[in-house]
């Protein structure tokens, strides 16, 4: 079995049936209710989210030639191979958003979820091989949103990535975007994310954005929060929403 299976199962165990399948739709009630008495449980549940990450970080082996056009289901989503060199071009299965992704990026089956035809959730990993770093991204797209409760939108997801101060403001791509991204380091070693939320300003469609960046497979690399920012900051202003 090739490695990125064998991640793709373990990560499914930890991210899709133990969190994002059987919380999204409470979650978003919970939000749409103006109600943040989740965000506790929610916060422990991405640490131990992340710890299991980090875990199995270390079965990932050196398969630098496995790319996405290489991957089946990885290929259902891309739109356009030639963007730029090193990128494609991805769109989600609700068609509601696309955006950018590496050349080596992978998305399993069994990380990519649609709830009701109105929420996607999709999580995407790659590589960087020479510098020893793994790359998760975790992408929720909302076909329709309450315009009343963007503030409760923000203020769970900022607590869900661990985050307690001030989004930085943008807008580009017709979207507002609220962002920031911090260093840290756990048992496993230095990591970086960068997470943001990005609103249609004429269509109440949503998507939050969560980047991190780490040590493959828990040994030693350096992360510079300079450096990693800009790499997930490009991937986040690839993103647009589109029109249903």
């Amino acid at each position: 079995m090739k490695t990125w299976l064998r991640i793709s199962i373990l990560y499914t165990v930890f991210l899709i049936v133990g969190c994002n399948t059987a919380n999204n739709q409470q979650e978003l009630e919970e939000e749409v209710n103006g109600e943040e008495t989740q965000e506790d449980s929610d916060a422990e549940q991405t640490s131990a989210d992340d710890d299991a990450i980090q875990e199995v970080e270390g079965e990932v082996e050196n398969n630098e030639d496995f790319l996405a056009v290489e991957d089946e289901f990885t290929k259902e989503f891309l739109v356009d191979t030639d963007v730029e060199p090193g990128f494609h071009q991805m769109r989600g299965k609700l068609d509601g958003f696309e955006m950018v992704i590496p050349e080596n990026g992978i998305i399993s089956d069994l990380l990519h979820d649609i709830e009701n035809d109105a929420i996607e959730t999709l999580i995407f990993t790659f590589n960087n091989f020479s510098e020893r770093k793994l790359h998760d991204v975790k992408l929720m797209y909302y076909k329709k949103y309450p315009e009343e409760v963007k503030q409760n939108y923000l203020n769970v997801f900022k607590n869900k990535v661990g985050f307690d101060g001030e989004y930085q403001y943008a807008e580009a791509n017709g979207l507002e975007m609220y962002y920031e991204s911090f260093e840290d380091e756990d048992d496993y070693g230095p990591y970086m994310r960068y997470f943001g939320y990005l609103f249609t300003e004429d269509r109440n469609q949503a998507i939050s954005y969560t980047h991190t960046a780490m040590c493959q497979g828990g040994g030693e690399c350096s992360i510079s929060l300079e450096e990693e920012s800009e790499i997930a900051e490009k991937l986040m202003y690839s993103i647009r929403l589109l029109d249903q």
